[in-house]
């Protein structure tokens, strides 16, 4: 077992850190609607892995997380935070240092998402550069005009229509207008290869 670091940022919609929130690292399949989930993994104070920590890892006031762990699995990652409601953030399949999926090979994408931006489309697929991908991510960042979206707040998804990874946002991008630019829509992550 090799042990790695890995390091979680929190923010609101406006991208304000958001700190005092609770951490979890669980081993998967996770249940993630109780505060705590389960199961949880064994996570360590340092790369040593001699030193098991209680979770959850509190985030400081940058809203900032770590904890070290097996890099040779995938995690789902859970936070709670007051501002969350009864919904916390579920972050499933999340790959730690360079490992993961027994030997899976991740393969990186980004790019922006393709769809009609004209104040009423919500629905856009994901790409890598400009070719639509074809299966879901493992790991998945969705930005809005530069901010980090949430799933189930900002997004829902990703789902496979027609054979294209697809996400619909909550509010539909908006065309440019008045001499404002029109909204910026991107993502980016790793699927298996």
């Amino acid at each position: 077992m090799a042990i790695a670091r890995d390091d979680r940022w929190l923010a609101d919609a406006q991208g304000r850190a958001l700190p005092g929130a609770q951490v979890y690292w669980c081993t998967q399949p996770a249940s993630t609607t109780d505060n705590p989930p389960s199961p949880l993994a064994t996570i360590y104070s340092d790369i040593g892995g001699a030193d098991p920590i209680t979770q959850p890892v509190l985030t400081d006031g940058f809203g900032h997380a770590f904890a070290y762990m097996d890099d040779s699995i995938l995690y789902t990652v859970v936070f709670w935070h007051p501002l969350f409601g009864s919904s916390p953030v579920v972050l499933i399949d999340q790959s730690i240092g360079g490992g993961g999926s027994g030997g899976s090979t991740f393969t990186p994408f980004a790019g922006s998402l393709i769809g009609t931006i004209d104040g009423t489309n919500k629905t856009f697929v994901l790409a890598n550069g400009a070719t639509p991908l074809a299966v879901l991510p493992s790991q998945l960042a969705v930005l809005f005009n530069g901010v980090y979206q949430y799933p189930g707040l900002g997004y829902s998804g990703p789902t496979l229509v027609s054979g294209q990874a697809t996400i619909v946002f909550a509010v539909a991008p908006q065309p440019a207008a008045g001499g404002n630019p029109a909204d910026a829509v991107y993502s980016q992550g790793l699927y298996v290869a």
